[in-house]
């Protein structure tokens, strides 16, 4: 038999050649029962393979947020705020330098401040530019004779000067300073800058230099607009005119347009041109001193108040080339953040290289020290994963192994601290809602697996338990990564998975949300590993939470549909979903053998009580899906039911679960109709079901689906009929039904091609006719010749098959059920011609009458 399927053909029909019983000249009812229960099963090509089958359903719906939010619609008043302003940043006019050594200080982060801001200033504005504009005619202010402009006295920039007023029309003055201010608490230049029009000149200082403070405040001083026309149109074409080709260049040019801030598209021009003079100064992948991080910081915070997105990601590009740390790369990710939340910039994220430089400076964070950091980073990320195409580019910067080891250094600290940061705790809600994005994405479902990121999930899940967040994260996380094969069998291999879901199942028995994914996730594992299977019923209260669970929404879902409208019919939607993926794990471990008979006898009253409910219950029976699962478990359960056992709960329950069952062999749902006559097929194994079937008239029910053109349903159908020719009284109604004739139609129209099929419908006519005597009380002229003919044409090998020389030794699967075909029709075919043998031997005046009436005679068995 080895060598035959070795050299089955890998295109042929996946069937299973079902072991048909070999008639012996007499078989008994319990032969015949036995017979059918094998006949019955394995008719699902899917899972031919298997006596009971897995019960699938659809993962559970999970709508996309319309809305990018920070923690959701209902936020704890201790979270983090999802907005903010960045102004703080611009109000710290001191930085400090760490010490450090000159190999490391320019990768640490600028945590202090400076005290003294006149180096920033000096470098920022004091310093003469090259190739600036100052460089003027002494008697000629923007090419205009100093005779024509009025003569006025500049107010002085000097601290030491007590007076606060002059005497300029139009001029406001300078607010006073702090009395009690410190010798440190010197006169802000940008201050004045920004709250008068200019600075007074120091001795020191040219009046070109305080004409850099800005063009448009020219026209509070001269009357003249043609001055102030000349003056914007020398700024201008000086800028375009001049090449700038230094940091220090485009930072003056920058902090100039601090006070107008009225031309965004010059500023962002000047930001890209900022970034270039860093590449070309080797600031970008080379090292920065912290003097020239500050310097640099100092001129560009000036503008992350602006409202223009794409100046925020021209700022923040420059800030993440400087691989800022601390409180800086907090910033900075609450600037991407600001900018990510509207989808509407997803299009910004696109050019340049801004989404690897965050990328690369989330790598940069520590989810323990840079909490606030992966806070914002990480809710940036979650809300640019929502776009397809933004979320291929950051898996290919490599987000995803960044994330599990982020994941890993919490889950550690987590075993070794118990308690973790508070912070941190909302960079883990951000990363968990992040990778649940990522695992939408089908092709990333090898790297999970490759980055160890499933093991980190059950990791997480299991020490961060009671919090509900982080639960209902990783839940969506697993539920989606669990159909696939191979990560539901990741999923698996975590030690203690069973224990965490039975743990899980009851802290959150109440949260549909949380237990609908959960047991989506458990069932997912148990319909294709045994081993899961045995694992999770030897675990503790393993089937007793289930049956809790199971109660707890039954409930739910009865109290919600009697309080529903009637135009509200999909409030109990959720909870019938939860129940149908409860059900599933029941079924699914019942496809064990040993669990299956263990089940039955420690839980089977209480489960099948509970699965009638549903089947009776007119709010259940619209849920398709739901009435579909609970027959399927039925059917799981009710295969290893033994008639010969008086105490087995199928041999107690059978005529409650047959006539619950009855309704559904009409519907017209096709799959729910299957079910139930598998169902049937169970149990039909003891006479006391056959005898509820003959009472009830079913068999006029089964006849009249044969003339249907589903294989799966014809198939379970007719092995119900197997069953069922083990008493008279169904024998009967066959024959009184016009049977035989629709047996013999169905076995021409569909015989030949499904082996299956036909094998059934001939142990139907067999089991029939096996105790009489005179086939003709039985079957009609025509109906014995037509059958005859057919099995004859059927039985011939060489005309379907070929012969021998042309097999080549090949043997095919389809041959394979033909053969099992070909036992029963073999012994059928010959006990009609023994009898029509017998026939012709006797005499013509004792020969029997051909009855073809309906009438039928007890003595014909």
């Amino acid at each position: 038999m080895e060598t035959t399927n070795k050299g089955m053909k890998m295109g042929a029909i996946n069937k299973v050649g079902v072991p048909f019983y070999e008639p012996p000249p007499r078989k008994t009812s319990a032969e015949i029962i036995n017979e059918a229960k094998m006949a019955i099963r394995g008719v699902d090509d899917n899972f031919s393979q298997t006596l009971v089958k897995p019960i699938q359903t659809q993962r559970p719906f999970t709508p996309r947020e319309k809305e990018r939010l920070l923690f959701g619609k209902k936020s704890k008043s201790n979270r983090p705020p999802s907005s903010f302003s960045l102004r703080y940043l611009q109000s710290e006019n001191e930085f400090s330098i760490p010490t450090t050594t000159p190999e490391d200080s320019d990768d640490l982060p600028i945590k202090k401040l400076v005290n003294n801001t006149n180096d920033i200033t000096k470098g920022a504005y004091s310093k003469k530019r090259a190739n600036s504009i100052c460089e003027m005619s002494e008697n000629k202010i923007f090419n205009v004779p100093v005779k024509d402009v009025p003569k006025i006295r500049l107010p002085s920039l000097d601290a030491k000067n007590k007076k606060k007023t002059f005497n300029v029309p139009e001029i406001e003055t300078f607010p006073k300073r702090n009395a009690f201010s410190s010798p440190q608490e010197k006169t802000d230049f940008n201050q004045l800058r920004n709250e008068s029009p200019f600075g007074r000149p120091s001795k020191k200082q040219t009046l070109s230099e305080c004409l850099l403070l800005g063009p448009q405040n020219l026209n509070k001083i001269f009357g003249n607009k043609q001055i102030v026309y000349d003056s914007e149109t020398l700024f201008i074409e000086s800028e375009n005119k001049n090449k700038i080709n230094t940091v220090d260049d485009v930072l003056n040019l920058l902090n100039v347009e601090t006070s107008k801030n009225d031309n965004e598209i010059l500023i962002i021009d000047l930001l890209d041109e900022l970034y270039k003079c860093m590449e070309n100064e080797n600031m970008i992948n080379g090292k920065v001193n912290s003097k020239t991080k500050i310097h640099i910081l100092k001129c560009l915070y000036k503008f992350v108040e602006s409202y223009n997105e794409e100046l925020l990601l021209a700022l923040a590009r420059i800030i993440l080339a400087l691989k800022v740390t601390g409180n800086n790369l907090s910033g900075v990710c609450k600037l991407i953040f600001k900018v990510a939340k509207s989808d509407k910039n997803d299009s910004l994220f696109f050019q340049k290289n801004i989404l690897e430089l965050f990328v690369d400076s989330i790598g940069r964070c520590s989810p323990l020290e840079d909490a606030e950091a992966c806070v914002y980073g990480y809710g940036a990320i979650k809300f640019l994963t929502m776009n397809p195409n933004l979320l291929q580019r950051t898996i290919n910067f490599g987000i995803l192994p960044l994330m599990v080891l982020h994941l890993q250094l919490i889950n550690n600290y987590k075993h070794e601290k118990s308690i973790i940061p508070e912070q941190t705790n909302h960079a883990l809600f951000q990363l968990t809602g992040a990778l649940r994005n990522l695992a939408g994405d089908e092709t990333m479902f090898d790297l999970f697996i490759e980055s160890q990121a499933i093991s980190q999930l059950c990791l997480t899940i299991n020490q961060f338990s009671l919090d509900l967040d982080i639960v209902s994260n990783i839940s969506r996380t697993l539920s989606t990564l669990s159909t696939n094969d191979n990560c539901s069998d990741h999923i698996s291999e975590y030690p203690e998975i069973y224990k965490v879901f039975i743990r899980l199942f009851q802290k959150y028995s109440g949260n549909e949300e949380i237990i609908v994914r959960l047991t989506y996730i458990m069932g997912n594992i148990v319909s294709r590993i045994d081993e899961a299977r045995i694992k999770f019923y030897k675990e503790e209260n393993s089937i007793n939470s289930l049956i809790n669970l199971w109660k707890v929404y039954l409930e739910r879902t009865l109290k919600h549909c009697s309080l529903r409208l009637e135009s509200e019919e999909n409030d109990c939607g959720n909870t019938e979903d939860v129940m149908i993926k409860i059900i599933r794990i029941i079924a699914n471990v019942a496809i064990n053998s040993d669990i299956g008979i263990k089940m039955n006898k420690e839980y089977g009253t209480e489960l099948i009580d509970e699965f009638l409910k549903v089947l009776i219950s007119n709010p259940f029976k619209k849920n398709d899906e739901l009435v579909l699962s609970v027959l399927s478990t039925l059917n799981n359960l009710s295969f290893y039911y033994s008639s010969e056992m008086d105490n087995d709960v199928f041999h107690i329950k059978q005529v409650d679960i047959v006539e619950a069952i009855l309704e559904y062999i009409t519907t017209p749902k096709k799959d729910n109709v299957i079910e139930a006559m598998r169902i049937l097929g169970n149990l039909s194994r003891c006479n006391i079901t056959r005898s509820y079937i003959a009472q009830k008239h079913v068999l006029e029910t089964l006849l009249n689906i044969l003339e249907a053109d589903d294989i799966t349903l014809l198939r379970t159908t007719v092995g119900v009929c197997v069953n069922l020719m083990a008493d008279n009284r169904n024998r009967i109604q066959l024959k009184n039904s016009n049977g035989i004739f629709k047996l013999i139609a169905l076995l021409n129209t569909h015989g030949q091609y499904d082996w299956s099929l036909a094998t059934l419908t001939c142990q139907v006519i067999w089991n029939y006719c096996i105790d009489a005597s005179n086939l003709y009380e039985l079957i009609t002229d025509a109906e014995m010749e037509q059958l005859t003919t057919i099995l004859v044409d059927y039985l011939d090998e060489e005309k379907l098959f070929g012969s021998d020389s042309e097999k080549d030794g090949f043997v095919s699967q389809d041959y394979l059920l033909w053969e099992d075909f070909a036992n029963v029709a073999t012994n059928l075919m010959e006990k009609i011609e023994h009898f029509l043998d017998s026939i012709d031997h006797l005499e013509e005046n004792t020969r029997p009458t051909r009855d073809s009436s309906t009438n039928i005679s007890f003595s014909a068995w």
